[in-house]
């Protein structure tokens, strides 16, 4: 069977948020497990840190050597998971990025901590790309 479903909104029949997708042959999944809620691209460098991209970030606060990421809703508990990459200057977006690590931690349920280290352990400028997964409150 092949078609195209143009709608505007998608809701489960008995509840709203209950949508199953199949992956596969024979598994299913609920559509909203599947589906990123926040992202953000920034470089750190900016100060104050600017969204030069976004979805789902409501603001980016300086802290210091930290970026943090504040989430414009909330998840459901702490045990959420921030995936993040990046390299590269803004001077030189092709900059290797492999002398650069970037690490993210989940601080509260609207609040990821971002931070960027060089092999030296001194903190370094970075292209910074987040991405946030996990259930919505």
């Amino acid at each position: 069977m092949t078609g195209i479903i143009k709608v505007n909104e998608l809701q489960g029949r008995s509840t709203a948020k209950n949508i199953t997708v199949t992956v596969g042959p024979t598994t299913t999944m609920p559509l909203e497990k599947g589906i990123v809620k926040a992202w953000v691209y920034f470089f750190t460098v900016d100060n104050p840190p600017n969204p030069d991209g976004s979805f789902g970030v409501s603001s980016l606060t300086d802290n210091t050597q930290e970026v943090e990421v504040n989430l414009t809703s909330a998840m459901s508990n702490v045990y959420y998971c921030p995936v993040a990459g990046g390299g590269g200057s803004t001077n030189d977006p092709t900059t290797n990025p492999s002398n650069r690590s970037l690490a993210v931690i989940v601080m509260s349920t609207t609040k990821v901590d971002s931070e960027v280290y060089g092999t030296d352990n001194n903190p370094k400028e970075c292209q910074c790309h987040i991405a946030v997964l996990g259930d919505l409150a």
